[in-house]
């Protein structure tokens, strides 16, 4: 067994992040897909435009990148082979598919693969048997991306599941994913190259770009209906039942829980119902009060009034329409 520790400079983070946005990566073919949940086309767009919000690093998120090498370094131990750990800032493109790119964690040296690394906090049933295939498909996209830059035959996934339990999985080169992944690419790619905003998904980013970019609504512009918005108002109508409904329920169910439990605060093995920790928090009307308190009429009066921040109202979205 050899494994090699490749140096990774932070300074070169920022060269790395203006790069992918020119080319489609392992965790954007997933959401190209459709088989990731961190979003969709939209979320890609916003990222590939530099409209993405800021990303705040998860303690999963630190807590993988703190564990990759030690996972790297189990499976080059389990597999005995000579293993790198590759500068996570180096994204790998190649020429037969040139909208592509790729960072790897690392490079199986022996059998010419990349190796994946994850560090997952339980097992469930989305996760088979060691050195199968049985696995999340938005970790397959990733991989499919990686073997189609480095022009790989099969690819690893190094797995740490809490903490302790370690499993790899192999996936071979799947031609049907790879024709997907290039053709929802050169699909979406057009939407970045005239920045036109694509059809909206339902990812918090979506979300928030659309409130921010249109928060004042012009009270003298309409727009008339087309068969795909109509269809789009019938989708939403019934949806906010089904929700009212689910609503509802869960609240009624979760009632006679409560009632139930009364003072208790546990139900052995089912459930809990206990008390957050106390917060504290600044009555600043208050504390503005007092501060105050020795002015005149007039004083407060021109404070307040220097202090005022005028906030657009929210726009709420009320559906009309009758029939449905």
């Amino acid at each position: 067994m050899e494994f090699i520790e490749t140096e990774r400079k932070e300074t070169d983070k920022e060269a790395w992040l203006e790069k992918r946005k020119h080319y489609v990566t392992g965790t954007d073919a997933g959401k190209l897909i459709g088989v990731s949940p961190y979003g969709g086309m939209f979320s890609v767009w916003l990222d590939k435009t530099g409209r993405s919000e800021a990303l705040t690093e998860t303690p999963a998120m630190k807590a993988g990148k703190t564990f990759e090498s030690g996972i790297l370094k189990m499976y080059a131990e389990e597999l005995d082979c000579k293993l790198e750990h590759v500068d996570g800032y180096d994204l790998k493109t190649c020429e037969k598919f040139p909208r592509l790119g790729a960072s790897l964690d690392g490079w199986n040296h022996d059998l010419g693969i990349p190796v994946d690394a994850k560090n997952i906090r339980w097992k469930d049933e989305k996760w088979g048997d060691a050195y199968t295939s049985d696995f999340p498909d938005y970790y397959k996209a990733q991989l499919q991306v990686q073997m189609m830059v480095t022009g790989a035959k099969f690819a690893h996934l190094a797995v740490m599941f809490s903490g302790q339990d370690f499993f790899v999985y192999q996936m071979e080169y799947d031609d049907e994913m790879a024709a997907k992944i290039l053709g929802a690419s050169e699909a979406f790619w057009p939407y970045v190259e005239s920045d036109e905003m694509p059809e909206a998904d339902g990812s918090d980013g979506a979300k928030n770009f659309i409130k921010d970019t249109f928060a004042v609504g012009k009270l003298d512009e309409s727009k008339e209906a087309t068969e795909e918005i109509k269809e789009t108002i019938r989708q939403l109508k019934n949806a906010k039942a089904a929700k009212a409904e689910a609503t509802g329920k869960e609240t009624e169910l979760s009632n006679r829980i409560k009632a139930f439990m009364g003072d208790a605060t546990v139900i052995p093995g089912y459930a809990t119902w206990k008390n957050d920790k106390d917060s504290k928090e600044t009555d600043w009307e208050a504390v503005a009060c007092e501060a105050m308190e020795g002015m005149n009429p007039t004083q407060r009066a021109d404070i307040i009034a220097r202090n005022k921040v005028t906030k657009p109202g929210n726009r709420t979205l009320r559906i009309t329409a009758k029939g449905f």
